[in-house]
């Protein structure tokens, strides 16, 4: 009998020591969302990622939004997904209700795509599609976004862990010919003579948010990625850049030379920056 009640008690111990997420998923379950709900929906699965992205070519900060893709491809790239957004404590719940297509459209063919706000306090996202809801946890925070689903029907997370952009940071990206690999190397060592750039990396699994490497080139060489302090010696590359390109990257030499900066200031050795 003594043996019988330890074990009790032990269970009531384990149990209330049990992980917050568990405990999340139970209250979760108890929601009511029959207020959210309408006739309307779409018959398209939805993939979806956390993006920090930029709304104007001018310098600013990254913004942070809820990129919704279909899986259905449509007529025209330009097609988006009409949604209602609402927030219920620390949920951000996101009603699907339709696809609009553009009138006339000369553009290619693909998914419709919508951008969300996606404000950094909260903990959960729910998506309502007709009568079904799919939920996710998601933790934000200054380095990175992970996103576990709960309940998943129509609705996939792209990637479960999103590198954020660090403040005052820039990304090198460089592409070149066989014949001229030296300009990845050259360039990279004038970066790292300058004591002000300290190259960091992404550690570990995720979505890195910097090109982690160009396109189209016979070398496509991975990105390198800098932290400064002063945004002076950062805006000091356009020249050296436009100095540097002028003397070793010849129209057609197929090299490319390029910096992304955090706050959306771009250099690139194929224009007078």
């Amino acid at each position: 009998m003594k043996k019988t009640v330890a074990l009790i008690l032990i269970s009531f111990v384990v149990l209330g020591c049990a992980p917050d997420y568990e405990n999340h998923l139970v209250d979760s379950e108890q929601y009511d969302y029959s207020e959210y709900i309408i006739e309307d929906s779409i018959e398209t699965d939805i993939n979806f990622m956390p993006e920090e992205i930029y709304t104007t070519n001018q310098m600013q900060e990254p913004l942070l939004k809820l990129k919704l893709i279909t899986s259905e491809v449509f007529p025209s790239i330009s097609s988006e997904i009409l949604t209602t957004e609402f927030i219920r404590g620390s949920e951000l719940i996101i009603r699907l209700e339709e696809i609009i297509e553009p009138i006339i459209s000369f553009t290619a063919i693909g998914p419709a795509i919508t951008y969300i706000e996606l404000p950094e306090d909260i903990t959960e996202i729910s998506f309502i599609n007709g009568s079904t809801i799919d939920q996710y946890t998601i933790e934000i925070n200054q380095q990175e976004i992970s996103v576990r689903p709960i309940e998943e029907n129509f609705t996939f997370s792209l990637y479960s862990k999103t590198f954020r952009i660090p403040e005052n940071s820039f990304a090198y990206v460089c592409g070149t010919n066989t014949s001229n690999t030296y300009i990845y190397t050259d360039f990279l060592a004038i970066l790292e003579q300058n004591p002000d750039f300290i190259e960091f990396q992404f550690v570990g699994q995720g979505r890195i948010p910097y090109p982690t490497a160009p396109n189209g080139h016979r070398v496509n060489h991975s990105s390198r990625y800098y932290e400064y302090s002063d945004f002076n010696e950062f805006e000091n590359l356009a020249n050296v850049l436009n100095d540097y390109s002028f003397q070793n990257i010849p129209v057609n030499s197929g090299a490319s030379v390029s910096m992304y900066s955090w706050n959306n200031v771009k250099f690139h050795s194929w224009i007078e920056n």
